[in-house]
């Protein structure tokens, strides 16, 4: 399931990352059927806080949830009468924070890849015509895949712009959406709309069965530099004295502000930040137990294809890269390998071995073997 996204890497951030809109018109081809779409919802875990019923709010559990005795656990399962009577009704069932499911996980993983960012991915059934979220702006930018049926999406100009987590819509009632439209479009199966966080957005089914995923992205800002910069504050000593009143602290505090952007400015801290930010990523990777839990098995084999688990490729002055929560000390041969890598998925061994047949092909398979067990290197089926 490749995704074609029909411009460069280079010219969607040049042009339209953070900046407007884009449509990726036949982005995707899919065999997805609604049994894949049953599947994914049957795996979850419907009483969770990640599952919800919106009907233009969110339906109280205890509507459609009921507990039970399963051998003296109690567990909860689903009053499937009363979930399918809403949905047939106009509700929309979705499911956030998907995870470990494969068709999911292999698109948001190439969006992460494109767009450089953590990604999270929620999806949306719906069967009428109804409207379950009202028009709102997300604090995350979100690539809405069109994977069954059609939906209307109607975008409008942000007049809030960039808004962190804590900035969401309904918290600011005085701000009221824009009348000019920017863009009104149905998605079809196979599209998907990036929209950047800020800009308004009301989803509409169109009284047909509709399917789709929104991944969100989640690059670093500067907000999140400035909160993991107070672990550096308690070093200065002015950050320690203390405060009487403003006229005997000007000193203090126009000290702390020379100081603190010398602070930001400095290429140390901003790199040890971002350690600290792709320390923390984790893209999802099947299990490989057959291959890389054989001890028989010491190199890949030539047909097999691989993807690099990195959603931000970033090398760091002191010659290591992070990947998936590894730190990778790289030479001139490892960096040009992870970086093809990045570059290039879901290539085969082979692929990759004609590429560097100026190099010794086992030494680049022992390579390609050891990232994989580091799960830097998906193998791929």
């Amino acid at each position: 399931m490749l995704l074609n996204f029909s411009l460069s890497k280079d010219n969607f951030k040049n042009d339209f990352l953070y900046k407007k809109p884009y449509l990726f018109k036949g982005a995707i081809d899919s065999n997805l059927s609604w049994n894949d779409v049953n599947e994914l919802y049957s795996r979850g875990d419907i009483s969770h806080r990640d599952f919800k019923l919106m009907n233009g709010y969110e339906v109280p559990k205890k509507e459609y949830i009921e507990s039970y005795n399963n051998l003296g656990v109690i567990e909860y399962r689903c009053i499937t009468s009363i979930l399918y009577e809403y949905l047939r009704n106009g509700a929309t069932l979705v499911r956030n924070r998907i995870k470990n499911e494969p068709f999911v996980d292999r698109i948001s993983k190439q969006i992460g890849s494109f767009a450089e960012a953590r990604t999270l991915t929620g999806s949306y059934a719906a069967f009428s015509s109804k409207s379950s979220y009202k028009s709102h702006w997300d604090t995350r930018d979100v690539y809405a895949v069109q994977l069954l049926g059609r939906k209307r999406w109607i975008l409008r100009k942000p007049n809030f712009e960039f808004p962190l987590y804590m900035q969401q819509t309904k918290d600011f009632v005085d701000i009221k959406e824009p009348e000019e439209i920017y863009m009104d479009v149905i998605l079809e199966a196979g599209d998907i709309l990036y929209i950047p966080r800020g800009w308004w957005h009301d989803p509409l089914p169109l009284n047909e069965e509709t399917f789709h995923l929104a991944i969100a992205t989640f690059a670093p800002t500067g907000f999140e530099y400035m909160q993991w910069l107070q672990n550096v504050m308690p070093s200065i000593l002015d950050c320690r004295k203390n405060f009487t009143n403003f006229e005997n602290d000007t000193e203090i505090i126009n000290s702390l502000g020379h100081q603190v952007s010398e602070i930001i400015k400095d290429k140390k801290f901003y790199q040890s930040f971002m350690m600290s930010h792709l320390a923390e990523q984790s893209v999802p990777s099947k299990l490989s137990l057959d291959v890389l839990g054989n001890g028989k098995v010491h190199l890949l084999d030539s047909n097999q294809k691989i993807y690099l688990n990195a959603n931000l490729l970033y090398c760091f002055d002191e010659g290591f890269v992070i990947i998936n929560g590894n730190k990778i000390n790289v030479d001139s041969v490892s960096l040009k390998l992870i970086q093809y890598l990045f570059d290039n998925q879901y290539l085969s061994v082979k692929n990759i071995l004609d590429y560097f047949k100026e190099y010794s092909p086992e030494k680049i398979n022992k390579l390609l073997f050891q990232l994989s067990l580091d799960n830097i290197i998906e193998l791929v089926s």
